[in-house]
């Protein structure tokens, strides 16, 4: 693993190795910046996408981190400075959901998805706050669930909410840096989260949009990768819906 200072700028994201992860990984790569994929329990994949991009010519590495952990996350980005001397994106990506009726929720469930996608998301904030520089970007991954929500995503749905308010709150302090902060509402994408949804849902998805298909996870890393371009320095505390019209 190298540990020469990047002269690029460098982008960590995590769940990088999920099916949108992966997406915004290979576009930010293929952009010429430097990626830091950063995963709970996929190592196998975070570690194949990593002998992908350096066989390309592009700069990567993988660094495990339990995003619900704030010990890791703090590691993650010391790791991730030691090893580059720089972060310049904050992909802040990785998530769970686990569907159920309200009446079926326990309180178990709750923390699993919470400390994911609530506490998770928060620590990695917390930690891009303190150590992006100057005209930095964050991305947040949020969902059409928030807007559009259906049965047993409850859950989901309120994770994802408070995910975009500590969005919101972190554009307006981060901006007298330059930082922006942005969340994308992703609709329904295969591969992804929603390849799980029966054929049925998936279908009326596609239908629901006026190009008649899912999302594709590419269709997300294409925005990501405005975002964080200097095109988007005009482009904060924004909430974007990212699913071919389908809401």
């Amino acid at each position: 693993m190298s540990t020469t200072p990047s002269t690029s700028p460098v982008a960590l994201i995590t769940g990088g190795a999920g099916g949108i992860g992966s997406a915004i990984t290979r576009r930010l790569a293929r952009d010429g910046i430097t990626v830091v994929i950063a995963y709970s329990k996929s190592a196998d994949a975070a570690q194949q996408l990593v002998r992908d991009l350096e066989a390309s010519g592009q700069r990567a590495s993988a660094v495990q981190a339990d995003v619900a952990k704030p010990e890791e996350v703090a590691q993650l980005f010391a790791t991730t400075l030691a090893q580059y001397g720089r972060i310049d994106y904050v992909i802040n990506n990785a998530g769970t959901i686990v569907p159920r009726p309200l009446a079926d929720i326990t309180d178990e469930i709750y923390d699993l998805v919470f400390n994911v996608n609530v506490r998770g998301a928060l620590n990695v904030l917390k930690h891009a706050a303190k150590h992006l520089g100057n005209g930095g970007r964050v991305v947040n991954t949020s969902s059409t669930m928030v807007g559009d929500p259906i049965p047993g995503g409850a859950l989901y749905a309120a994770s994802k909410a408070a995910l975009e308010a500590l969005g919101a709150v972190a554009a307006k302090e981060l901006g007298p840096r330059g930082i922006t902060v942005n969340s994308l509402r992703v609709g329904a994408t295969v591969p992804g989260m929603f390849s799980k949804a029966p054929p049925e849902r998936q279908a009326a998805m596609a239908a629901a949009s006026p190009f008649k298909r899912l999302g594709k996870p590419e269709d997300i890393a294409d925005v990501v990768a405005f975002l964080v371009s200097d095109a988007g320095r005009w482009i904060t505390g924004q909430t974007i819906t990212v699913d071919g019209g389908a809401t």
